[in-house]
């Protein structure tokens, strides 16, 4: 442990040559070429004491599981998009899609913290950075929709439409489908949507993401079907969101599924079919591959390191977990264990882990100790990086092999290792300006999809504690 040293590239936005892999999304044809990174010395080839990700299939039990791929957003949005924007200005709208989801979380679960900002400065939810591939219906009716762990709801847009956005494919039409059934006002899962009406005995919901990014509707049940690479997986009175008024851009996505801890979400309705987890394995951003989400029950492994869920009672969709202290280049910081508690009379505070946000926001105290940390260690010339977004940037030109100080979360029983990739950007065409890939954020801290690539992340909500381990995604 303590320096990192970076071999090849880290994020680097020029055009490369053609690259290689095993499994690629087609509709990304170009994305993974204009991208590599500078890889660890150490960094492994394979789950550490277990398997390479492309077999994390083999650490299933023989309980039922599901596994679908996930599309990174800006994959999603470049194969639709004709402005021609480069890789580098989509990864620059990511860093902000994360300043604007913790200013969403910071308003939600800190209000205190905006002061009379409040009603002044709108703010948006980000909506996820992950899209996967789902059917409803009988016949089925096929759409991609944005994952997010930050939240319950499942939905898409449905016919007859009101007030929608844009999508590139059909909207749901419940009149296409014999299995289509609107929810009942006395149903528990209409009990738990968070704003909720009734009309003529049919739940209706309304679910807000952020200032003007929201969905309204009927609840209703349906057919949900996957296509998990060993043929369709079909499980009935599956609960949504049927769509008619909804105000956003979502990605262009037909709507978007929930995987937080509330029973409407997606993971909580499968849980009566498969065992009450899910995992995933996000790759880097240089590759075309697809990443794994896996709903099923993963075995125990001695690699695999657990930390419990902590309990929000004031916020329980989101996933919390116990950050004590943070360690760089194998030094301690000084920390207050207050810096990273939750406030359990108010709810704030504390530290969720979050697919949806691109970058980890820490809370300020830690945030600017780490910078310190950095800025002590790295004695490379700092270079501005406000126009990508990020605080710390520094000038590598000439330097065949730079190298950075490791990092590593000390989560509650468990270490969590971040590599080189996880850290730092190179942000422009130059491949001069190194960047590193964090911010800041007010009472709270969340940790972001960079830092979790290339490991696998593991969600056991039978046990309530979240496992990682460094893998090759």
């Amino acid at each position: 442990m303590g320096q990192l040293k970076l071999l090849v590239g880290l994020v680097v936005f020029v055009l490369l040559g053609s690259v290689q892999h095993e499994q690629v999304v087609a509709a990304d044809e170009g994305v993974g070429r204009n991208l590599k990174y500078f890889k660890s010395m150490s960094f492994p080839n394979q789950v550490r004491g277990v398997v390479g990700t492309r077999e994390v299939g083999d650490l299933l039990d023989k309980k039922p599981s599901l596994t679908v791929n996930l599309m990174r957003r800006d994959q999603y949005e470049a194969q639709a998009d004709s402005t021609g924007k480069s890789q580098a200005q989509r990864f620059i709208e990511a860093v902000q899609r994360s300043n604007e989801r913790a200013a969403y979380y910071t308003q939600k679960l800190s209000p205190s913290a905006f002061g009379s900002q409040e009603f002044q400065s709108p703010v948006k939810a980000g909506n996820g950075e992950y899209l996967m591939t789902l059917t409803l219906g009988s016949p089925p009716q096929t759409f991609d929709v944005i994952v997010d762990t930050g939240s319950d709801l499942n939905w898409v847009q449905c016919l007859p439409c009101r007030v929608c956005y844009q999508q590139p494919g059909p909207k749901f039409d419940p009149s296409k489908s014999s299995s289509f059934q609107k929810t009942s006002c006395a149903d528990n899962l209409c009990n738990a949507l968070p704003v909720k009406a009734c009309a003529a005995n049919v739940c209706q919901y309304q679910y807000t993401y952020g200032d003007q990014s929201n969905t309204n509707g009927d609840l209703a049940f349906e057919t949900i079907s996957f296509n998990s690479g060993g043929g369709d997986q079909h499980v009935p009175n599956f609960a949504f969101g049927c769509g008619t008024q909804n105000l956003g851009t979502f990605a262009g996505a037909a709507g978007l599924v929930g995987l937080g801890r509330g029973p409407l979400s997606l993971n909580s309705q499968l849980s009566s079919t498969f065992a009450n987890k899910f995992s995933y394995c996000l790759v880097s951003l240089n590759s075309a591959a697809a990443s794994p989400l896996t709903f099923g029950s993963v075995a125990s492994a001695a690699n695999i390191q657990y930390t419990p869920i902590v309990e929000n009672p004031k916020h329980p969709t989101y996933y919390y977990v116990q950050l004590n202290s943070i360690e760089v280049g194998g030094q301690p910081l000084n920390l207050a264990p207050s810096v990273f508690s939750i406030d359990q009379a108010t709810g704030r505070g504390g530290t969720i882990i979050d697919s949806g946000t691109t970058i980890t926001m820490l809370t300020m105290p830690a945030y600017n100790a780490v910078l310190k940390a950095y800025q002590s260690f790295v004695k490379y010339p700092m270079v501005d990086g406000s126009a990508y977004g990020l605080d710390m940037c520094f000038n590598i030109a000439g330097v065949a092999n730079p190298s950075v100080p490791d990092m590593v979360f000390k989560f509650q029983g468990a270490d969590y290792e971040l590599l080189a990739q996880n850290l730092f950007v190179l942000v422009d065409a130059s491949a001069t300006t190194l960047c590193f890939a964090m911010g800041g954020s007010q009472g709270f801290s969340i940790i972001g999809n960079i830092q979790q690539q290339n490991h696998l992340v593991i969600y056991d909500l039978e046990a309530k504690k979240i496992g990682f381990a460094i893998a090759d995604c």
